[in-house]
């Protein structure tokens, strides 16, 4: 698969190549370098370029571990990343935390995300769609939404039906009755649309479901959600997939099983007090090395909880205590209330 390179400038070309090649020979069991190596460069390219990464960076910086991960939190309150404010490029924003302020991801090109986005993608589901019926925002009239701007990429025929009054379940179902489709849908979009028509999905249909649940009116918790999708719209695959706007890179899944990441993101749980990183098979604070996040930061601090297995798969525990909510249905809530452009 080509890549266009050339929205990047000279000098960071050669790290852009570094990470294509880690890509592709990753997926086919050969990377192209060691994942900390690469890490270690990314983090030095942007160290010399983004102010936030600088101010965070003390001393020597030789191991993964050391790899100074900027928090979620301040993506919306200071300017994250390598690109110059007036710099053309790809601007995503993050939901905000219960009515307040949004974050920004900005790239100059997504041409390296939708290539390492759909590379994982092809490898975690179950067949490969041709056409796309989603309870998402149409990314033509919500361009800042890193969600819809991924699943838009996984086929030429695409709908959606989901937008600030709510969902189209009358336009969702007419979409359908032409066939079996990929079906992408948040927690939240998707237990409007149980409440509202449980009819079975036609045979053969992947449903994905992303987002959680905290902070929304609603009855249902994730597990329910998962049960009742799986008992009334029976659905020929159902999938979960996790993501935030600061990342550049997506972990897949099912309800019964652990979060896979991709060769080219790592995850780290820490001790959310002391910082240390925790052994395999113990809860903690999740914080992501992401080699896809050239433009961004290659290390981020998230505020959900999780447990890393040795095979460096994630099961999710949900956010931490006191933590601020976010995320992609909670934007979506928002949206139905203020009628602001909702995003991820």
């Amino acid at each position: 698969m080509s890549v266009d390179l050339s929205a990047w400038p000279e000098e960071a070309r050669p790290l852009a190549r570094r990470i294509l090649a880690f890509i592709e020979g990753s997926l086919r069991g050969r990377p192209s370098e060691p994942f900390e190596e690469l890490a270690l460069a990314l983090h030095r390219f942007q160290a010399r370029r983004c102010p936030v990464r600088a101010s965070l960076t003390e001393g020597p910086v030789d191991r993964l571990v050391d790899i100074p991960a900027i928090p979620v939190g301040l993506f919306k309150d200071l300017p994250v990343g390598t690109l110059p404010p007036d710099a053309p490029g790809i601007r995503f924003l993050t939901s905000g935390t219960t009515l307040g302020g949004r974050g920004e991801h900005r790239m100059r090109s997504d041409a390296l995300y939708l290539h390492g986005a759909v590379s994982w993608a092809r490898r975690c589901l179950p067949t490969w769609p041709t056409k796309t019926v989603n309870l998402l925002l149409d990314p033509a009239e919500h361009p800042t939404s890193s969600l819809s701007h991924m699943v838009a990429a996984f086929a030429p025929k695409q709908s959606w039906h989901l937008g600030p009054r709510g969902i189209d379940a009358e336009g969702f179902r007419r979409a359908l009755a032409q066939g079996p489709a990929f079906v992408g849908a948040t927690s939240f979009a998707l237990a409007a649309l149980l409440q509202r028509d449980p009819s079975p999905l036609p045979p053969g249909c992947t449903l994905m479901i992303t987002g959680g649940f905290k902070g929304h009116t609603t009855d249902l918790d994730q597990d329910s959600l998962y049960d009742q999708a799986a008992t009334h719209l029976r659905p020929a695959e159902l999938v979960t997939e996790y993501g935030m706007t600061e990342l550049s890179s997506q972990l897949w899944g099912r309800p019964d099983t652990a979060y896979r990441p991709p060769p080219w993101l790592r995850a780290i749980v820490i001790d959310p007090v002391t910082e240390e990183p925790m052994p395999c098979g113990e809860a903690g604070q999740l914080r992501f090395v992401d080699l896809c996040n050239l433009d961004g930061s290659v290390a981020i601090e998230t505020l959900d909880q999780g447990i890393l297995s040795e095979d460096g798969s994630v099961a999710l525990l949900g956010r931490l205590p006191e933590a601020p909510v976010r995320g992609c249905s909670l934007t979506v809530e928002e949206a139905w209330m203020t009628r602001e452009d909702p995003t991820r």
